[in-house]
Protein backbone atom coordinates (compact mmCIF):
# COMPACT_ATOMS: atom_id res chain seq x y z
CA UNK A 1 0.00 0.00 0.00
CA UNK A 2 2.98 2.30 0.66
CA UNK A 3 4.77 1.86 -2.59
CA UNK A 4 1.46 2.46 -4.11
CA UNK A 5 0.73 5.48 -2.61
CA UNK A 6 4.20 6.81 -3.66
CA UNK A 7 3.74 5.87 -7.05
CA UNK A 8 0.26 8.15 -6.79
CA UNK A 9 2.72 10.95 -4.86
CA UNK A 10 4.73 10.52 -7.82
CA UNK A 11 2.26 11.05 -10.35
CA UNK A 12 1.00 13.87 -8.68
CA UNK A 13 4.11 16.17 -8.01
CA UNK A 14 5.09 16.89 -11.27
CA UNK A 15 1.65 18.39 -12.06
CA UNK A 16 1.93 20.33 -9.13
CA UNK A 17 5.61 21.58 -10.04
CA UNK A 18 4.11 22.61 -13.25
CA UNK A 19 1.08 24.70 -11.78
CA UNK A 20 3.95 26.13 -9.55
CA UNK A 21 5.93 27.41 -12.30
CA UNK A 22 3.09 29.23 -13.91
CA UNK A 23 1.58 30.67 -10.62
CA UNK A 24 5.49 31.83 -10.08
CA UNK A 25 5.87 33.43 -13.50
CA UNK A 26 3.02 35.59 -12.69
CA UNK A 27 4.10 36.30 -8.87
CA UNK A 28 7.92 37.23 -10.34
CA UNK A 29 6.19 39.43 -13.42
CA UNK A 30 7.73 37.11 -16.35
CA UNK A 31 4.21 36.83 -17.60
CA UNK A 32 0.75 38.69 -17.08
CA UNK A 33 -1.96 37.25 -16.09
CA UNK A 34 -3.76 37.26 -19.37
CA UNK A 35 -1.46 34.74 -20.59
CA UNK A 36 -3.47 32.05 -19.45
CA UNK A 37 -5.94 33.11 -22.24
CA UNK A 38 -3.13 32.57 -24.28
CA UNK A 39 -2.27 29.41 -23.34
CA UNK A 40 -6.19 28.22 -23.05
CA UNK A 41 -6.64 29.07 -26.30
CA UNK A 42 -3.31 27.71 -27.58
CA UNK A 43 -4.92 24.08 -26.23
CA UNK A 44 -8.53 24.55 -27.07
CA UNK A 45 -7.87 25.45 -30.89
CA UNK A 46 -4.22 23.85 -31.46
CA UNK A 47 -2.78 21.26 -28.85
CA UNK A 48 -5.61 19.37 -27.26
CA UNK A 49 -7.10 18.57 -30.70
CA UNK A 50 -3.64 17.82 -31.81
CA UNK A 51 -3.72 15.13 -28.89
CA UNK A 52 -7.17 13.64 -29.52
CA UNK A 53 -6.73 13.24 -32.84
CA UNK A 54 -3.31 11.02 -32.52
CA UNK A 55 -4.59 9.35 -29.53
CA UNK A 56 -7.88 7.90 -31.45
CA UNK A 57 -6.02 7.90 -35.19
CA UNK A 58 -3.50 5.41 -33.73
CA UNK A 59 -6.00 3.24 -31.29
CA UNK A 60 -6.47 0.00 -33.10
CA UNK A 61 -10.09 -0.95 -33.41
CA UNK A 62 -9.60 -4.39 -32.54
CA UNK A 63 -8.00 -3.90 -29.20
CA UNK A 64 -10.27 -1.19 -27.96
CA UNK A 65 -13.56 -2.62 -28.84
CA UNK A 66 -14.98 -4.13 -26.18
CA UNK A 67 -18.83 -3.89 -26.26
CA UNK A 68 -19.60 -4.66 -22.85
CA UNK A 69 -16.93 -2.47 -21.25
CA UNK A 70 -17.71 0.47 -23.46
CA UNK A 71 -21.20 0.24 -22.92
CA UNK A 72 -21.02 0.58 -19.15
CA UNK A 73 -18.53 3.10 -19.71
CA UNK A 74 -20.58 5.06 -20.96
CA UNK A 75 -23.43 4.54 -19.08
CA UNK A 76 -21.17 5.36 -15.82
CA UNK A 77 -19.98 9.06 -17.10
CA UNK A 78 -23.58 9.59 -18.30
CA UNK A 79 -25.25 8.72 -14.88
CA UNK A 80 -22.30 11.48 -13.49
CA UNK A 81 -23.06 14.07 -16.27
CA UNK A 82 -26.83 14.16 -15.12
CA UNK A 83 -26.23 13.88 -11.15
CA UNK A 84 -24.01 17.30 -11.85
CA UNK A 85 -26.86 18.89 -14.12
CA UNK A 86 -29.88 17.98 -12.39
CA UNK A 87 -28.05 19.10 -9.12
CA UNK A 88 -26.27 22.72 -10.47
CA UNK A 89 -30.02 23.39 -12.34
CA UNK A 90 -32.08 22.60 -9.33
CA UNK A 91 -29.62 23.06 -5.86
CA UNK A 92 -27.12 25.42 -6.87
CA UNK A 93 -29.67 26.99 -9.43
CA UNK A 94 -26.60 27.87 -11.90
CA UNK A 95 -27.30 29.37 -15.35
CA UNK A 96 -27.17 27.20 -18.36
CA UNK A 97 -23.82 28.39 -18.95
CA UNK A 98 -22.21 27.49 -15.78
CA UNK A 99 -23.96 24.39 -15.55
CA UNK A 100 -23.01 23.14 -18.80
CA UNK A 101 -19.47 23.81 -17.88
CA UNK A 102 -19.12 22.64 -14.00
CA UNK A 103 -20.72 18.95 -15.09
CA UNK A 104 -18.28 18.58 -18.06
CA UNK A 105 -15.38 19.60 -15.14
CA UNK A 106 -17.16 16.73 -12.55
CA UNK A 107 -17.12 14.42 -15.52
CA UNK A 108 -14.18 14.45 -17.63
CA UNK A 109 -11.35 12.24 -15.23
CA UNK A 110 -7.74 12.73 -15.69
CA UNK A 111 -7.07 9.33 -17.35
CA UNK A 112 -3.89 10.57 -19.24
CA UNK A 113 -1.77 12.56 -16.67
CA UNK A 114 -3.08 10.26 -13.38
CA UNK A 115 -4.61 7.48 -15.40
CA UNK A 116 -2.00 5.90 -17.15
CA UNK A 117 1.23 5.77 -14.72
CA UNK A 118 -1.07 4.63 -11.98
CA UNK A 119 -2.28 1.72 -13.72
CA UNK A 120 0.55 0.56 -15.53
CA UNK A 121 2.11 0.71 -12.44
CA UNK A 122 -0.43 -1.23 -10.44
CA UNK A 123 -1.74 -3.36 -13.37
CA UNK A 124 0.73 -3.32 -16.19
CA UNK A 125 1.34 -1.93 -19.58
CA UNK A 126 -2.27 -3.78 -20.70
CA UNK A 127 -3.79 -1.07 -18.37
CA UNK A 128 -3.27 1.65 -21.02
CA UNK A 129 -6.13 0.12 -23.17
CA UNK A 130 -8.56 0.94 -20.84
CA UNK A 131 -7.49 4.43 -20.72
CA UNK A 132 -7.56 3.90 -25.06
CA UNK A 133 -11.37 2.75 -24.25
CA UNK A 134 -12.26 5.27 -21.65
CA UNK A 135 -10.61 8.34 -23.59
CA UNK A 136 -11.98 6.70 -27.02
CA UNK A 137 -15.61 6.88 -25.29
CA UNK A 138 -15.09 10.43 -23.62
CA UNK A 139 -13.65 11.82 -27.20
CA UNK A 140 -16.55 10.72 -29.04
CA UNK A 141 -19.67 11.89 -26.83
CA UNK A 142 -19.04 14.52 -23.63
CA UNK A 143 -16.63 16.80 -25.02
CA UNK A 144 -18.68 17.05 -28.47
CA UNK A 145 -21.77 17.40 -25.93
CA UNK A 146 -20.22 19.77 -24.22
CA UNK A 147 -19.38 21.78 -27.24
CA UNK A 148 -22.61 21.25 -28.46
CA UNK A 149 -24.60 22.99 -25.81
CA UNK A 150 -22.20 25.68 -25.16
CA UNK A 151 -23.08 26.37 -28.91
CA UNK A 152 -26.75 26.14 -28.02
CA UNK A 153 -26.51 28.36 -25.44
CA UNK A 154 -24.67 30.68 -27.28
CA UNK A 155 -27.04 31.14 -29.66
CA UNK A 156 -30.47 31.13 -27.54
CA UNK A 157 -31.15 34.63 -27.60
CA UNK A 158 -31.20 34.32 -31.78
CA UNK A 159 -34.78 34.86 -33.39
CA UNK A 160 -34.54 31.37 -34.88
CA UNK A 161 -37.19 27.84 -34.34
CA UNK A 162 -35.53 25.28 -32.29
CA UNK A 163 -35.15 23.09 -35.37
CA UNK A 164 -32.85 25.57 -36.94
CA UNK A 165 -30.94 26.77 -33.39
CA UNK A 166 -29.98 23.21 -33.58
CA UNK A 167 -29.04 22.47 -36.73
CA UNK A 168 -26.73 25.64 -36.36
CA UNK A 169 -25.30 24.60 -33.04
CA UNK A 170 -24.48 21.16 -34.67
CA UNK A 171 -22.64 22.44 -37.23
CA UNK A 172 -20.70 25.22 -35.39
CA UNK A 173 -19.62 22.40 -32.72
CA UNK A 174 -18.55 20.12 -35.63
CA UNK A 175 -16.42 22.78 -37.06
CA UNK A 176 -14.52 22.97 -33.71
CA UNK A 177 -11.06 21.97 -34.01
CA UNK A 178 -11.71 19.58 -30.67
CA UNK A 179 -14.37 17.80 -32.21
CA UNK A 180 -13.13 17.51 -36.05
CA UNK A 181 -9.72 16.11 -34.37
CA UNK A 182 -12.07 13.18 -33.19
CA UNK A 183 -14.28 12.93 -36.60
CA UNK A 184 -10.44 12.17 -38.59
CA UNK A 185 -9.21 10.03 -35.56
CA UNK A 186 -11.68 7.67 -36.06
CA UNK A 187 -11.79 7.83 -39.81
CA UNK A 188 -8.09 6.66 -39.78
CA UNK A 189 -8.17 4.41 -36.86
CA UNK A 190 -11.37 1.96 -38.38
CA UNK A 191 -10.49 2.49 -42.01
CA UNK A 192 -6.82 1.44 -40.94
CA UNK A 193 -5.01 4.17 -42.63
CA UNK A 194 -2.78 6.13 -40.16
CA UNK A 195 0.27 4.06 -41.33
CA UNK A 196 0.03 5.21 -45.00
CA UNK A 197 0.11 9.14 -43.35
CA UNK A 198 3.89 11.08 -44.37
CA UNK A 199 5.95 10.71 -41.37
CA UNK A 200 6.34 14.71 -41.56
CA UNK A 201 3.04 15.12 -40.97
CA UNK A 202 2.28 12.86 -37.58
CA UNK A 203 5.62 13.50 -35.88
CA UNK A 204 4.53 17.65 -36.38
CA UNK A 205 1.52 16.72 -34.58
CA UNK A 206 2.81 14.62 -32.12
CA UNK A 207 5.51 17.98 -31.57
CA UNK A 208 1.97 19.78 -31.07
CA UNK A 209 0.40 17.26 -28.60
CA UNK A 210 3.25 16.71 -26.35
CA UNK A 211 3.28 20.51 -24.97
CA UNK A 212 -0.73 19.64 -24.13
CA UNK A 213 0.46 18.89 -20.09
CA UNK A 214 2.79 21.60 -19.81
CA UNK A 215 0.82 24.49 -21.39
CA UNK A 216 -2.45 23.10 -19.52
CA UNK A 217 -1.11 23.26 -16.02
CA UNK A 218 0.72 26.49 -16.86
CA UNK A 219 -2.38 28.37 -17.32
CA UNK A 220 -4.22 26.43 -14.21
CA UNK A 221 -1.17 28.10 -12.34
CA UNK A 222 -1.20 31.35 -14.01
CA UNK A 223 -5.16 31.48 -12.97
CA UNK A 224 -4.19 30.18 -9.43
CA UNK A 225 -2.09 33.75 -8.76
CA UNK A 226 -5.08 35.38 -6.81
CA UNK A 227 -7.60 32.95 -6.28
CA UNK A 228 -8.65 32.88 -2.70
CA UNK A 229 -9.96 29.64 -1.88
CA UNK A 230 -12.97 28.73 -0.04
CA UNK A 231 -15.26 25.85 0.97
CA UNK A 232 -18.70 26.07 -0.40
CA UNK A 233 -21.28 23.12 -0.64
CA UNK A 234 -20.52 23.41 -4.79
CA UNK A 235 -17.06 22.70 -4.21
CA UNK A 236 -18.17 19.40 -1.79
CA UNK A 237 -20.83 18.44 -3.88
CA UNK A 238 -18.20 18.01 -6.59
CA UNK A 239 -15.58 16.90 -4.94
CA UNK A 240 -17.83 14.11 -3.18
CA UNK A 241 -19.61 13.54 -7.14
CA UNK A 242 -15.66 13.08 -8.34
CA UNK A 243 -14.06 10.76 -5.61
CA UNK A 244 -16.81 8.85 -4.00
CA UNK A 245 -20.18 9.07 -6.01
CA UNK A 246 -17.92 8.12 -9.50
CA UNK A 247 -16.43 5.21 -7.79
CA UNK A 248 -19.74 3.95 -6.15
CA UNK A 249 -21.07 4.64 -10.02
CA UNK A 250 -18.25 2.05 -11.23
CA UNK A 251 -18.60 -0.39 -8.78
CA UNK A 252 -22.69 -0.98 -9.05
CA UNK A 253 -22.05 -1.10 -13.25
CA UNK A 254 -19.07 -3.60 -13.15
CA UNK A 255 -21.23 -5.94 -10.14
CA UNK A 256 -24.65 -5.23 -13.23
CA UNK A 257 -22.48 -5.72 -16.36
CA UNK A 258 -20.79 -8.89 -14.58
CA UNK A 259 -17.32 -6.94 -15.78
CA UNK A 260 -14.96 -8.34 -12.86
CA UNK A 261 -10.48 -9.11 -12.85
CA UNK A 262 -8.89 -6.04 -14.06
CA UNK A 263 -11.09 -5.15 -16.23
CA UNK A 264 -13.01 -3.98 -13.36
CA UNK A 265 -10.28 -2.44 -11.33
CA UNK A 266 -9.37 -0.27 -14.41
CA UNK A 267 -13.02 0.64 -15.07
CA UNK A 268 -13.54 1.80 -11.05
CA UNK A 269 -10.28 3.59 -10.62
CA UNK A 270 -10.34 5.33 -14.10
CA UNK A 271 -13.99 7.02 -13.20
CA UNK A 272 -12.63 7.92 -10.00
CA UNK A 273 -9.40 10.16 -11.12
CA UNK A 274 -9.24 13.46 -10.02
CA UNK A 275 -11.03 16.05 -12.65
CA UNK A 276 -8.73 16.26 -15.93
CA UNK A 277 -6.43 19.05 -16.74
CA UNK A 278 -8.14 19.92 -19.77
CA UNK A 279 -11.54 19.86 -18.36
CA UNK A 280 -10.07 22.82 -16.64
CA UNK A 281 -8.42 24.75 -19.41
CA UNK A 282 -11.80 24.70 -21.20
CA UNK A 283 -13.08 26.39 -18.19
CA UNK A 284 -10.67 29.52 -18.83
CA UNK A 285 -10.94 29.29 -22.36
CA UNK A 286 -14.85 30.15 -21.77
CA UNK A 287 -14.45 32.80 -19.43
CA UNK A 288 -16.87 30.31 -17.15
CA UNK A 289 -16.82 29.13 -13.08
CA UNK A 290 -12.42 29.76 -13.48
CA UNK A 291 -11.63 29.45 -10.26
CA UNK A 292 -14.36 27.06 -9.41
CA UNK A 293 -12.38 24.83 -11.81
CA UNK A 294 -9.10 25.51 -10.43
CA UNK A 295 -10.11 24.44 -6.86
CA UNK A 296 -11.91 21.32 -7.75
CA UNK A 297 -9.04 20.33 -10.07
CA UNK A 298 -6.27 21.48 -6.94
CA UNK A 299 -8.58 19.67 -4.19
CA UNK A 300 -9.73 16.51 -5.97
CA UNK A 301 -6.16 15.81 -6.90
CA UNK A 302 -4.81 15.81 -3.33
CA UNK A 303 -8.04 14.15 -1.94
CA UNK A 304 -7.46 11.63 -4.66
CA UNK A 305 -3.85 10.43 -2.40
CA UNK A 306 -6.58 8.91 -0.55
CA UNK A 307 -9.17 8.01 -2.14
CA UNK A 308 -7.33 5.97 -5.25
CA UNK A 309 -5.62 3.58 -2.72
CA UNK A 310 -8.92 2.86 -0.33
CA UNK A 311 -10.44 1.46 -3.87
CA UNK A 312 -7.74 -0.68 -4.70
CA UNK A 313 -7.94 -1.95 -0.86
CA UNK A 314 -11.19 -2.27 -1.44
CA UNK A 315 -10.93 -4.90 -4.88
CA UNK A 316 -8.30 -7.12 -2.84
Amino acid sequence: MLKLIGTLINSILPIFILIFIGWGAVKYKLVGVEAKDVCSNLVAYFVFPALLFMETAKAKPEQIIYPKWMLAFFLAISIIWLLSVLFNRYVFKLPNKENVVSSFISTFPNEGGMGIPFLTHLIGLTAVVSVARANFIIALTLIPLTIFLMEINKNQNNEMNKLHLFIKALLKSIKKPMVLAVILGVIFSFMHITQLLPTVFTDSIELISKSCIFISLFAVGVNLYGIRFKISKFLFFNLSLKSLISALVGFSLVYLFNISGNDAKEFVLLLAMPTATISTIMALQWNTIENEATSLYLTSTILSLLSLPLIVYIFQ
